[in-house]
């Protein structure tokens, strides 16, 4: 397993490209759009929900397969198809070009792994198992999500707000 160095992404304005339209897609594109990106998804079929999402405006869709060049332009990219050969060009392309990759259960083709998030507000917890086993992930951010713990997690623009006084008073 690759020893991986963990990262917050601001994708905020960022394109980002995701190959496939499924379910798993879906949660990808979702998650994209929370965090700002402008998100494309490419592929000949899409969930209801990606396809409303374009007709809303909120992601361009290009209702095709995954042509050469498709993510040249891309800050991120996501290859999140049932077809191995397609998520192996998706990681050829974005490989030479440079851009950041996530090839959805395939760790061997991605330039990172997408950990298992619970977000509170400002609190975001980030779960990984370096891809050994998803379903161990899942398993620690459902505990988590449950957890007395979150109940903390409303204090975090509370006490920004304290910082940015205490530092603006030079008592830092």
């Amino acid at each position: 397993m690759a020893a991986y160095y963990p990262v917050f992404l601001d994708l905020k304005g960022r394109v980002c490209i995701i190959v496939g339209g499924g379910k798993v897609a879906e949660g990808k594109v979702r998650q994209l759009l929370e965090c700002g990106a402008t998100v494309t998804v490419v592929s000949p079929n899409a969930t209801a929900s990606i396809k409303g999402l374009a007709n809303s405006g909120s992601l361009r869709w290009h209702p095709r397969k995954f042509e050469p060049g498709d993510v040249k332009n891309a800050y991120l990219a996501i290859a999140a198809t049932d077809r191995p050969e397609v998520n192996r060009r998706v990681a050829e392309e974005a490989d030479a070009g440079k851009v950041l990759l996530n090839v959805v259960d395939t760790p061997e083709l991605c330039g990172f792994i997408a950990p298992s998030v619970v977000r509170r507000g400002d609190v975001v917890f980030a779960i990984s198992t370096v891809g050994a086993s998803p379903s161990l992930a899942r398993k620690l951010r459902e505990s988590l999500e449950a957890s007395e713990l979150l109940d903390y997690a409303g204090l975090a623009r509370l006490l920004s707000k304290a910082r940015e006084e205490v530092e603006g008073r030079g008592l830092t």
